[in-house]
């Protein structure tokens, strides 16, 4: 029964040199597993690019949350100024206020009398 295997043979272009591998045996399962490891990482390198095509939709999407959450913060920031400039003013009323009851009370009413 015959040898399962191949042959390599390498011929140069003068036809003089003759060169021939008769791979077989433990060669032949060291090719078949180099192979095999090769599809599988051409395999993997497909899907990894496949899934990243896939996932680049969901990346414009993120990046459009991000900008409105940017927008979100800014008028975030903007109400926030807002809101203090109407504690300060509301501080300087309740001040001004006080002065003026202060005032009031050092004052005394007085009453009109009938002439």
């Amino acid at each position: 029964m015959p040898e399962k295997g191949f042959t390599a043979a390498f011929i140069s272009n003068s036809g003089k040199t003759h060169r021939q591998f008769n791979i077989s045996g433990w060669k032949l399962h060291l090719i078949r597993v180099i192979l095999a490891l090769f599809v599988l990482m051409v395999s993997a390198a497909a899907a990894i690019i496949a899934f990243g095509f896939m996932e680049a939709g969901e990346k414009d999407s993120l990046r459009d949350e991000i900008t409105s959450l940017q927008d979100s913060l800014a008028i975030r920031r903007n109400i926030e100024a807002r809101l203090e400039r109407i504690e300060m003013n509301l501080e300087q009323l309740g001040e001004a206020r006080q002065r003026i009851e202060n005032i009031a009370s050092t004052v005394s009413p007085q009453i009109d009398s009938p002439e």
